[in-house]
């Protein structure tokens, strides 16, 4: 389903609807963006005048007015005192200065329990600027005419998982009930409420059980970029795709600011919780493992977990992320080692077989943290691409002597925090998987495609192809099983590393991509563990990496 097409090539009009000139940073920078682009031109800011028309009442009046929410004041107030994310996206910004010269319409809407219409003269003169997308910082619920002061709509965001969460605190009710994961949305208003055709979507892990803000800030930089990128969209193709509609009805309630009877037992346990879990922490720690197992015939699939043989490293390190090779008829395992010391990794490799590992031998060291040895052989030689986004690279090494020497070839991309480059080659092209974010959590797919390993890489039509904390980010090499091609990804959604999503490979081409989830491989086969993050089959030999639950 899409908008209707744009006629002409020039940059899109775009006007803003603002409650006042201050805005929390994570406005402040798409204005900036749109403002620096050259798609896209903000041609309007509608103020809406009656924000501040109501007289603010004595502070004794107000706490009896919202008496029956004042747990919720008192919950924020002591989560505004934690530590800010950085950078924080809720500081206030002037945007004056990015909006010069941009003509300024006060509206002073009709205001309706919760909800505000334009009045009919303020719509004409809006519609006389001739905008094609409004995007909606301000007002409250918009009904009526108003939403069709844009030829492609007014554009809004629900800070929520719309087929889950409907209504308000954003942010709020994923933190208190405990839920794992938080959606978002940028959507075009209609006046069924958080309802209307989704322009972009993402699902993330709830980044703090704790604190809403924390939490939140992390939500709203994530999906801070829909805007640039759906204008772009609009732009370069005359069309902002948006997601399909298939007959999905809402069947939860309609979340609203907690009451104090709600909120009390709901804070009891989140106190519970908390106090355990720095109980635990004193007395306990997670540590990344490895185990693995050789088939015994070649009928024997290798996926049942608990058979698996289990490599611990010492107290002061984690092995994670393993990519076997068999060469000279000898299997071996690169892998992530971290020194809890000095806060960084290398990559070391060990031969293993059906007796036992060897001792880990370091292979490649760089000043900064090296993971996710991605291996494969292409032109009579092997190759290795680490992942290396502390150094914002994606760099290409050339093995010089199996399997200790490897040697830097080229850097295949710069300035982008990327994360578990996985190369495949597929239908005559080299297809690389790789999850790009800036935020905390990088579970945002993106692909890439070329003709050689070594590049030039072109990007997807669709990047981002997906962005789901629970099934995007790269967890292992791509492989075949009965004819069908299948992508382990991470699911992060309970913590990091929690499990890998088994996905079926559905169509791969440079305008389309699609995936199915077939399976889930979650840390259960041992009472210990609490993750497994990547899977990976050389031939006989499978391997995954374990967290495991240990004692100081």
């Amino acid at each position: 389903m899409t908008t209707a097409p744009v006629n002409e090539k020039r940059p899109l009009r775009v006007g803003l609807l603002l409650d006042s000139f201050t805005q929390p940073r994570w406005v402040y920078t798409i204005i900036q963006n749109i403002q620096n682009s050259s798609v896209a031109k903000i041609c309007l800011v509608v103020k809406n005048e009656g924000s501040n028309e109501q007289p603010s009442a004595g502070r004794l009046r107000s706490y009896w007015k919202n008496r029956n929410y004042l747990l919720y004041a008192v919950y924020n107030r002591v989560d505004a005192r934690l530590p800010e994310g950085k950078p924080d996206a809720f500081e206030d910004v002037d945007v004056q200065e990015l909006l010069a010269g941009s003509p300024v319409v006060g509206v002073l809407p009709v205001m309706k329990k919760f909800s505000d219409w334009f009045p009919d003269e303020a719509i004409e003169e809006i519609r006389g600027h001739d905008l094609d997308v409004a995007i909606c910082f301000g007002f409250r619920i918009i009904r009526g005419r108003a939403l069709q002061i844009a030829k492609h709509g007014v554009w809004s965001y629900h800070h929520g998982d719309n087929l889950v969460n409907r209504g308000g605190p954003a942010g709020f009710w994923e933190v208190i009930d405990a839920s794992p994961i938080t959606g978002s949305v940028l959507q075009v208003l209609s006046e069924d409420l958080d309802n209307g055709q989704v322009l972009d979507r993402t699902w993330l892990r709830t980044s703090d059980r704790f604190s809403v803000r924390v939490s939140k800030n992390n939500l709203y930089w994530r999906s801070s970029s829909f805007v640039m990128r759906k204008l772009k969209e609009l732009y370069e193709n005359g069309s902002a795709v948006t997601e399909e509609a298939p007959f999905r009805p809402y069947y939860e309630r309609l979340h609203k600011m907690p009451t104090n009877s709600e909120l009390l037992p709901k804070l009891c346990k989140l106190t519970w919780t908390y106090a355990a879990s720095k109980l635990e922490h004193a007395f306990s720690f997670d540590q990344w493992t490895l185990a693995y197992r050789f088939r015994t015939s070649p009928t024997d699939p290798n996926n049942s977990f608990y058979r698996f043989n289990h490599l611990t490293p010492p107290k002061d390190k984690f092995w994670a992320d393993p990519f076997p090779v068999k060469f000279g008829g000898k299997y071996f395992i690169f892998f992530e080692e971290y020194l809890y010391d000095e806060d960084k990794a290398h990559i070391s490799v060990m031969e293993v077989s059906a007796s036992g590992p060897t001792d880990p031998e370091p292979v490649l060291k760089c000043d900064y943290h090296l993971s996710y040895p991605f291996v494969f052989y292409w032109d009579e030689r092997y190759w290795m691409i680490p992942e290396t986004a502390a150094n914002k690279t994606i760099e290409l090494y050339a093995c010089e002597s199996f399997p200790g020497k490897w040697k830097l070839d080229r850097v295949l991309f710069e300035g982008v925090a990327a994360k578990d480059a996985t190369l495949f080659e597929f239908d005559g092209l080299w297809w690389m998987f790789v999850a790009i974010s800036d935020v905390e959590s990088a579970d945002e797919l993106h692909l890439y495609f070329s003709s050689s390993p070594l590049g030039p890489w072109k990007p997807h039509k669709r990047n981002p192809v997906k962005s789901d904390v629970r099934n995007s980010r790269p967890a292992g090499r791509l492989f075949f099983w009965n004819g069908d091609l299948y992508r382990p990804a991470q699911d992060s959604s309970r913590r990091y590393g929690y499990g890998i999503t088994i996905n079926r490979v559905v169509r791969l081409t440079p305008d389309e991509f699609a995936e199915q989830e077939v399976s889930k491989i979650l840390p259960q086969w041992q009472k210990t563990l609490r993750g497994t993050h990547t899977l990976n089959i050389c031939e006989d030999l499978t391997i995954v990496d374990c967290l495991v639950h240990r004692r100081r």
